[in-house]
């Protein structure tokens, strides 16, 4: 056997390897967070169907903030595909940066009342191996600000449902929305 000062070596050079850099970073980078605001808004919706006997609806308002710059992008727009392309670009060639958004989950009732819910996303960093592109790895961590709940996503869906749910029971208990079955 070699040297264990060889061996620490050769685990530097193939954990270095195995690191995403450069443009492969930045697509994994942009893929990230494609991939979270797609799959809150799918739980979003996945709570709407849920709430249906209580008449609420729940959607990811189309609005995102960039923290690092505090930049307002509609997610929807080619101006979001665009910023979101150099954004991933410059913290790929960096190799370091902020990965942290503010959104909005917007909440209606029957009666047409809608109130917002911020959340925080912080983005995880593509790790290793591919995390993060394969969508074995994490993708973000959620924070519901009026409850503090935070979640891991994709792991914790469940979680991501019942935090929503929390903030909407919470809105109901400070009268600023009302179910149907509330209203008796």
């Amino acid at each position: 056997m070699g040297d264990p000062d060889d061996l620490f070596d050769i685990y530097r050079k193939d954990h270095a390897a195995a690191a995403l850099t450069g443009p492969t970073l930045a697509a994994a980078l942009s893929d990230t967070v494609r991939r979270s605001l797609a799959l809150i808004e799918e739980l979003c919706a996945d709570v709407t169907r849920a709430l249906v006997q209580a008449r609420y609806t729940t959607r990811l308002a189309s609005a995102v903030t960039d923290r690092s710059s505090y930049v307002r992008l509609d997610r929807q727009s080619e101006g979001f595909r665009d910023y979101l392309r150099n954004w991933s670009h410059q913290r790929a060639d960096r190799g370091t940066g902020g990965m942290h958004w503010e959104a909005q989950i917007l909440v209606t009732d029957h009666r047409r009342t809608t109130k917002e819910i911020g959340i925080g996303i912080a983005f995880e960093w593509p790790g290793q191996s591919g995390e993060g592109q394969s969508g074995e790895g994490s993708l973000a961590f959620v924070e519901f600000w009026p409850t503090g709940a935070g979640v891991a996503l994709p792991s914790d869906t469940r979680g991501f449902q019942r935090a929503l749910v929390a903030c909407i029971i919470k809105l109901e208990q400070a009268g600023e929305l009302a179910s149907v079955k509330s209203r008796g």
